[in-house]
């Protein structure tokens, strides 16, 4: 390898977060090198649920066809009480985003995905066995040192983005200190193949005793986890023998041990970093939070990361964007890791007591949900698991007189609906929305098109300005009157405004991505309102 090398990015790991990250900002124009310390991607099955943000994110990259086979798709969960009796089934509220609210995935086939979709990408470099071993900030670079069998190379990158773990060594050098704490309840993890079709719930077995989690994955996969108890050691409780013990009155039957694909001890942390950036270098996924497993959120936080990140930190690169926006990364993702954080908590709560007061407690507590319908609601349609809202960050405040409905949109991820195409045929909205920045302007009136406006940052013959049609009624409320959303590369709302405000709306964003206003003056943005 080369003395010396140049690149836009250094992404550091080659996990899901890092895969992403780089796929990402290659697909924004950006040059990236990933190092990762071992010999390739992953082959344990670590995470194994995904949310419809993470499957979005797939989907725009191009991988969700090679997942989608190996997935258990559209998922909910059922609680189990002291005596086995059932105590809440749940299933996560219809998802807006185009894919389903929460399903079962296998990491190493997630990877392997991406290592793919990474490769197929000519701005991505990929460096495996190697180790990033000093990091020097020097104001308008960092310097890396990377140690790999060949021996030490310096890599010059722009900005870097650690993606290596929760022992993150890149956050320890930057001097960056962890918050929270770490759980004092040991748990057995168990990954078993062969184990024959499930439905589609996870289980939680609050039975007091040895607390269980089963949760099922597509082609007879399935994990379990078990509370440790005391007096009881990894080493034995891990052997093959007790493996089959422990999962023989779920599955009825005694498992072989050519079917045990993982068995360990693990302790869940709840950890979220002080800071997520030290001058340019950023710290993304376990780096930067690592939560109890029980709201199935580690991996999902991590890809929230690279998808708020990459867009941020590719036009810092290009120059289309400010210092500030990349700042903006931290100002709206680390307050929903630490929510994600306290909520997986909370749920641990609820599965690990052991306490017989607290369970019988608990138990009473759920079953009387039922005589508070609203309570319930809440409860079984998992509305406890919020997606991000940005209050602040890349978010422009909107102007009085626009509907709640049209307003609560700003700071959220934008709905994917199935919509018409003018040629006839419909098409998922991704697909018609550019990769940067668009605007969205709605007519007056139910029935009324939707006009995407592609934005760029150079100079030039615009786009010619795409109309669909939206049969979903995902977009109810900005069609009540005409209304332009403007809509972030990461899909998020980045403003509303009412028709011809757009121009102080969208100034309000200029010390971020200074090239937006006169973008949108450059369209013919006088143009009469769509309407039905």
């Amino acid at each position: 390898m080369e003395p010396v090398i140049d690149t836009d990015v250094l992404v550091v790991g080659a996990g899901p977060t890092g895969l992403t990250a780089a796929v990402l900002l290659a697909d924004h124009g950006v040059r990236v090198l990933v190092v990762e310390k071992n010999q390739g991607t992953g082959d344990e099955p670590r995470a194994i649920s995904v949310t419809d943000e993470t499957l979005r994110v797939m989907q725009g990259i191009g991988v969700l066809g090679r997942l989608a086979p190996e997935m258990l798709m559209d998922t909910g969960a059922r609680y189990f009480g002291r005596r086995g009796r059932l105590l809440a089934e749940v299933h996560p509220a219809s998802s807006r985003l185009g894919q389903p609210a929460k399903s079962q995935f296998d990491q190493p086939v997630m990877e392997e995905s991406l290592l793919g979709a990474a490769r197929d990408r000519d701005r991505v470099r990929l460096c495996f066995e190697a180790e990033a071993v000093s990091a020097r900030d020097l104001g308008d670079r960092v310097e890396t040192t990377v140690r790999g069998p060949w021996g030490e190379t310096a890599v010059h990158a722009r900005w870097v983005i650690a993606c290596d773990g929760g022992r993150s060594p890149i956050r320890h050098r930057s001097g960056i200190p962890m918050e929270g704490s770490t759980q004092v309840e040991e748990w057995i993890v168990v990954d078993l193949l062969n184990t024959g079709e499930h439905e589609k719930f996870a289980e939680f077995h609050c039975n007091g005793v040895r607390p269980a989690v089963v949760v099922p994955g597509a082609g007879g996969r399935c994990r379990f986890e078990f509370m440790l108890l005391s007096g009881e050691t990894a080493e034995r409780m891990t052997t093959p023998d007790m493996v089959a013990t422990l999962t023989e009155p779920y599955l009825h039957r005694r498992v072989a041990p050519g079917d045990i694909r993982r068995a360990r001890v693990y302790v869940a942390h709840q950890r979220v970093a002080r800071d997520y950036r030290r001058g340019r270098v950023l710290l993304a996924g376990d780096a930067a939070h690592m939560m109890p497993p029980f709201a199935g959120q580690g991996l999902n936080a991590g890809i929230r990361d690279a998808a708020n990140l990459a867009w941020k930190v590719a036009a810092a690169v290009q120059g289309t964007g400010t210092d500030a926006l990349v700042g903006t990364y931290e100002t709206e993702r680390r307050p929903h890791a630490v929510q994600m954080v306290e909520i997986s908590r909370r749920i641990g709560l609820i599965v690990m007591s052991t306490d017989p007061k607290i369970t019988v407690a608990r138990d009473l507590l759920l079953r009387g949900t039922g005589l508070v319908p609203p309570l319930k609601r809440w409860i079984t349609g998992m509305r406890f698991l919020k997606q991000p809202h940005f209050a602040r960050g890349c978010v422009a405040p909107a102007p009085g007189g626009l509907p709640r409905a049209v307003t609560d949109l700003v700071g959220r991820s934008l709905p994917q609906p199935t919509v018409r195409l003018p040629e006839g045929g419909t098409a998922p909205l991704d697909t018609v929305l550019g990769p940067e920045w668009n605007a969205l302007r709605f007519g007056a009136g139910p029935g009324a098109g939707v006009e995407i406006i592609r934005l760029g940052a150079e100079p030039g013959a615009p786009d010619a300005p795409v109309v669909v049609t939206d049969e979903s009624g995902a977009f109810a409320g900005p069609g009540a009157e005409p209304v332009t959303l403007l809509v972030r590369p990461d899909r998020y709302v980045a403003a509303a405004a009412p028709a011809g405000r757009e121009p102080e709306t969208f100034a309000e964003l200029a010390h971020l991505v200074p090239w937006l206003p006169e973008a949108w003056r450059r369209q013919d943005h006088d143009r009469p309102a769509l309407s039905s």
